[in-house]
């Protein structure tokens, strides 16, 4: 086995990641705005709840809370540019969809617009908000959620170009998973 070196306390973070990136749409006052995330996570099944871990000083943080609603809408590969535009850019400094080219789609339970160029959205009223440590996580009440039949089927079909999901990697560097491999009772059954 390799040897394994110590990591800073934070790398626990990178070692859990990569899970799909989202880009996190709010809406206030008519001001749609963007945020890429990448700290996401289910959270029930009855009620269906997700998580997303927002930064107090982000716009996005700020208009949850106004609106207590948000969609997750999923990318993948093709829209890495602009996923990484909208987390290097603040929309206080502007318009993220008209700076990336990204498109507003029309939710259909919420306010909030969707990311029409995304293949799966999850439109959320919030029903909790918790502070832990320098984020907030807020816990969202599932909907409505669409996706392109192309790139999930009941799971991710991550042969399809529609289905490589973009996954963060850290900084600028992300990555899209390939192939899937099928778990069998019996190890020589794998696919």
């Amino acid at each position: 086995m390799a040897d394994k070196r110590q990591l800073e306390l934070r790398d626990a973070l990178r070692l859990l990641a990569p899970g799909p990136v989202a880009l996190v749409s709010t809406l206030y006052r008519d001001h749609p705005n963007l945020m890429t995330a990448a700290w996401l996570l289910p959270l029930s099944l009855s009620p269906t709840y997700v998580g997303v871990a927002v930064q107090p000083s982000r716009l996005t943080h700020e208009f949850i809370t106004k609106s207590e609603a948000f969609a997750l809408s999923i990318p993948n590969v093709d829209l890495i540019d602009a996923v990484h535009a909208c987390g290097l850019r603040s929309g206080r400094d502007g318009d993220k969809f008209a700076a990336t080219g990204l498109n507003p789609a029309e939710a259909t339970e919420i306010e909030a617009p969707l990311v029409a160029e995304c293949v799966a959205h999850i439109e959320c009223a919030v029903v909790d908000r918790i502070s832990l440590g320098d984020h907030d996580l807020f816990v969202g009440n599932v909907l409505a959620v669409s996706a392109d039949a192309e790139a999930f089927d009941g799971v991710w079909t991550v042969t399809t170009e529609a289905g490589r999901l973009l996954h963060h990697l850290g900084a600028d560097r992300y990555a899209g998973l390939g192939r899937a491999y099928r778990a069998t009772t019996e190890p020589d059954e794998r696919r």
